[in-house]
């Protein structure tokens, strides 16, 4: 029986060194957010506890409660992230039933006049969809960083048309700094121009529930997701990092 405990210990301390090493892989590109700090924490703690010799004699009162404690925190996280993941994943495989959504690409960091690789992907999920459905519009929301030169919005509609899409299609929305602001702005240019509001989000498969959620309750009531996947070595990180900001939702409404 110690054996196989010893055994479960190792087992539980290598898988935390390999999420470990996920977890500092957005290092490399200066990431370095909640999604990084949390994965890197427990992973600490896991190969602590998978090193550590199992204890020559049962825990005994406040020691066996305690370790009881934790255990269940444990298991009421873990079961928490799989109900949020749960939602995180309906939502992004939700895609749009039929060719007249209006796309809403949400913004992203750009470098100079040129958007960076997570916005680039969402941008070429939306262009590929706008070429498939000609009668589709397209906003791009995204307001201007301080580190920035341009609007977020410019840079993408340039870039959309860089690729083939014709400028009339796309309405910039250049005022938004948050995914909150992103869905306001955008619906009121939905109005102001008469475009559908069947609308269909292009971003990330972690952000389309937060997104959605957000766009229903700003009054759109037909959404659907233009999903593009994340690279790799950041799904990590900004899959817990959206698991954190889905509680902050549902808890504070923002």
């Amino acid at each position: 029986m110690r054996r196989k405990i010893v055994w479960w210990r190792l087992a539980v301390g290598v898988l935390s060194a390999a999420i470990m090493v996920w977890s500092l892989m957005p290092l490399s590109s200066g990431i370095v957010n909640i999604g990084v700090v949390v994965p890197f924490a427990a992973s600490l703690l896991g190969i602590a506890w998978g090193l550590t010799p199992p204890p020559q004699e049962k825990r005994k009162g406040w020691r066996k409660k305690m370790t009881i404690i934790v255990w269940v925190c444990i298991g009421l996280v873990a079961a928490l992230g799989v109900v949020i993941s749960s939602f995180m994943v309906a939502a992004a495989v939700d895609k749009p039933q039929g060719g007249e959504s209006t796309v809403i690409v949400l913004g992203a960091r750009i470098h100079g006049d040129r958007p960076s690789r997570m916005l680039r992907e969402r941008l070429d999920v939306a262009a590929a969809y706008l070429k498939e459905n000609p009668k589709a519009n397209c906003i791009v929301s995204g307001g201007q960083g301080p580190d920035e030169q341009y609007t977020e919005a410019h840079v993408m509609k340039a870039y959309l048309c860089e690729q083939g899409i014709a400028a009339d299609r796309i309405i910039e929305e250049g005022r938004s700094t948050d995914t909150h602001q992103n869905m306001d702005y955008s619906l009121a240019i939905i109005r102001e121009h008469g475009l559908s509001e069947r609308v269909a989000i292009a971003t990330q498969e972690f952000h389309q529930y937060r997104a959605a959620t957000l766009a229903r309750r700003a009054g759109l009531s037909d959404v659907s997701a233009v999903t593009t996947p994340s690279p790799f070595y950041l799904l990590l990180c900004y899959w817990v990092r959206e698991c954190a900001a889905i509680c902050r939702l549902w808890l504070f409404r923002y």
